[in-house]
């Protein structure tokens, strides 16, 4: 059997022109979504999903998402070459606003009755989609580094926010903005909804139409319905996280939904 990385590298994604200047890029919404995008949720500072789609080259463009972690945590981390994306050095970030990520203000999936009992538990729901809070960062590779590390550049978007409503702005308003080529499914156990099988995370995406291509899902956790395990190798748990396997959405699934190529 192949190994996580090995599987996603049958299907390369060629560096986007975006990323090719020779200035490390600004953020450009239209530009960073026509990219293969992988979305993980309560990400704190793992760079295990980077390090797999940089390996097979099927990604180039990431978005983390945590309320728990703060920007300056993580630059902090990222100018650290023994911590999160090794063999990478930040060339370029910027702060980026909620109308730069969506403009024209979003509707949210959330009831009502959902966001008054999240106030109970933490900020109201809503309002972590309602104030600047993310960073769009630029990686390039070391100069000692080859291909067989990664491409030449990476783009990450850092949001301090919720992993539900980030989604729901990001790919779920229905203006044709493609889902994730991959989605990082690690629940946490939060009370307000789940990110695995069942879960908040998945009703939003399905009453959208909108479902990741691949899902790389922790033990303590299960796929969403649909998806199946690729058999690829699991990745043992490493540096604290669970062993992971890599699903596939299952092709019956695709009809009449948005699935990124």
């Amino acid at each position: 059997m192949p190994d996580i990385d090995e599987f996603l590298g049958r299907d390369p994604e060629p560096q986007p022109d975006w990323l090719c200047t020779d200035e490390p890029p600004r953020f450009d919404r239209k530009e960073f979504f026509k990219s293969r995008t992988v979305y993980y949720p309560g990400s704190g500072n793992d760079g295990q999903p980077v390090k797999l789609c940089a390996l097979s080259h099927a990604a180039h463009t990431f978005i983390y998402v945590d309320l728990a972690v703060s920007w300056n945590t993580l630059s902090e981390r990222l100018v650290d070459p023994n911590q999160c994306f090794r063999g990478y050095e930040l060339t370029h970030h910027e702060k980026v606003t909620r109308k730069d990520l969506r403009p024209g203000g979003w509707t949210s999936y959330i009831r009502k009755k959902e966001a008054l009992r999240a106030k109970k538990l933490r900020k109201d729901f809503q309002a972590e989609f309602m104030r600047p809070f993310a960073h769009f960062a630029v990686l390039d590779r070391h100069q000692d580094r080859d291909e067989k590390h990664g491409p030449q550049r990476l783009a990450i978007l850092f949001i301090e926010g919720d992993g539900f409503a980030s989604y729901d702005a990001l790919y779920c308003q229905g203006d044709k903005t493609p889902p994730p080529f991959l989605a990082v499914i690690h629940d946490h156990g939060i009370k307000f909804g789940r990110l695995d099988r069942g879960g908040l995370l998945e009703e939003i995406s399905r009453d959208a139409r909108v479902l990741p291509r691949f899902q790389l899902v922790a033990e303590c956790s299960s796929a969403w319905y649909g998806y199946a395990d690729t058999g690829a190798n699991v990745i043992t748990k490493h540096r604290g996280w669970d062993p992971r396997r890599l699903f596939s959405l299952v092709e019956t699934e695709f009809s009449g939904y948005d699935v990124p190529k």
